[in-house]
């Protein structure tokens, strides 16, 4: 099908186009000057392939977020996370004049806590169910794979047992709360004990202290109906009572230590879901073989694929002569986005391996005349569910794939993976299903137009 929709005149024409009244205008300005009976045509009937496609592994530490919880999606299974990290000991503070003047003299202890910043916004599930966070102590050193310095969400390093603290709490998605667990008290004293010992050489130092105590799990029972984020900023807290003229209250605080050692462990269950297939091995799993859908939820393994198998067929439209402007628009299924939101930013990243690795992101040229990651600019219609979608200008994309030799285009891997830009990726729950081209609930469509030569 093709549509006409204006001439353009010789020498003179500036044309805009109204994709939608809330889409921005496409301007083609005097691309074909000195060219008579020309016209711009838009073609909608080019079919994208859509597909799911599985990650491997992704890094999780230095992000300055931890996860704990899990819940079940209808959709894509049974997701569980937990979070490690290391501890530094207060400041040293060694006695040197003898007199006996140490901050912890005339004090008795009191308790030991932790205490947990929650991230803002980072959060997914129900939140009128309460979520239990669970604390242990790592019975090892966290240690990144192959001598590396990261580590990923498929890692975990070994903890003791016995929980030293737990506690149930209502989290309140409007406000960024902190929480408090009480630890084990027999843990909190030895602690006291060490910080009062100026010749302690666990506390004298935090390579000493790492090698005493080699860290802290948060997690929470594998049946939990949250998954939440929390901040670097967790302090175990030893709390104590200084006598003097008043009784006050104390405390000395272990903070997080190696923010790079800092990660989260995420598994998913995806039995009986409609991507369960999707694996190491199976990596990519087709929109016609799962109802014509496609499932994106990064930090739970997978992306979505878009591929143009046909885009050579552009210089084959009748009396083509120059492509103007090239628009995808990705719609996710109506329905889909009212218990689980939507990602707020898409991107749309370059491939062209069969594992899928992610290369250079779609960009626009921005007001600074620098380019700028193109992140679909989220449209939620609120009333019908029709018009929600994401919108990307793939226009240098295709006259890129155009110069291609057609003996070595499109390829068997060369495509586009839409993903939550990459701060999100490994931190952020929010999900999308998206339909493809012959999908009436979420259609994906690529608009080209171009101009001919009648």
């Amino acid at each position: 099908m093709t549509k006409s929709f204006l001439t353009i005149l010789l020498f003179s024409a500036s044309v805009f186009f109204f994709a939608s009244c809330t889409k921005p205008d496409i301007q083609f300005g005097q691309e074909l000057v000195n060219i008579s009976n020309t016209q711009i045509v838009m073609v909608d009937t080019f079919s994208p392939k859509l597909s799911t496609v599985y990650i491997d592994s992704f890094i999780t530490s230095g992000k300055g977020v931890g996860l704990t919880g899990g819940y079940t999606d209808p959709v894509f299974g049974k997701i569980n996370t937990q979070s490690y990290f290391e501890l530094a000991p207060p400041p040293y503070n060694k006695d040197y004049t003898g007199t006996g003047s140490s901050i912890y003299d005339n004090t008795v202890y009191d308790s030991l806590s932790l205490i947990i910043k929650l991230q803002g916004g980072s959060y997914y599930g129900d939140t009128t169910k309460q979520i239990q966070i669970n604390v242990h102590r790592l019975a090892e050193l966290i240690t990144p794979p192959n001598n590396g310095s990261a580590l990923y969400n498929v890692n975990t390093t070994a903890v003791y047992p016995t929980a030293l603290g737990s506690g149930t709490f209502t989290i309140y998605p409007a406000r960024t709360d902190t929480v408090a667990i009480k630890l084990n008290n027999a843990l909190g004293v030895e602690l006291y004990n060490k910080l009062k010992n100026s010749n302690d050489i666990d506390m004298q130092n935090s390579s000493n202290f790492l090698l005493y105590f080699n860290g802290l799990r948060i997690s929470s029972p594998a049946l939990s109906n949250l998954a939440i984020g929390y901040k670097d900023s967790v302090i175990m807290r030893v709390h104590y009572r200084k006598f003097g003229m008043y009784v006050t209250n104390e405390h000395s605080d272990f903070t997080v230590y190696n923010p790079g050692h800092h990660y989260s462990n995420i598994t998913i269950n995806r039995t009986g879901t409609p991507v369960a297939g999707i694996n190491s091995v199976n990596r990519e799993i087709p929109s016609e073989q799962t109802n014509n859908k496609s499932y994106l939820q990064a930090i739970t393994g997978t992306m979505v694929k878009i591929t143009f198998p046909t885009v050579s067929d552009i210089l084959h439209l009748p009396n083509y002569v120059k492509l103007m402007s090239a628009r995808l628009i990705v719609r996710p299924m109506q329905g889909s986005y009212v218990t689980y939101p939507l990602p707020p930013q898409l991107r749309l990243s370059v491939t062209s391996t069969a594992a899928n690795n992610i290369g250079n992101d779609i960009v626009f040229v921005n007001s600074a005349g620098g380019a700028a990651t193109q992140y679909g600019g989220l449209y939620i219609d609120n009333i019908t569910g029709v018009n929600t979608s994401y919108s990307y200008d793939l226009t240098a994309y295709f006259k890129s794939l155009l110069l291609i030799s057609a003996g070595t285009f499109p390829g068997d891997h060369n495509g586009l993976l839409l993903s939550p830009p990459s701060n999100f990726f490994e931190t952020n729950f929010n999900r999308a299903i998206i339909g493809n081209n012959i999908n009436t609930l979420g259609k994906l469509e690529l608009q080209i137009y171009y101009g001919s030569v009648q």
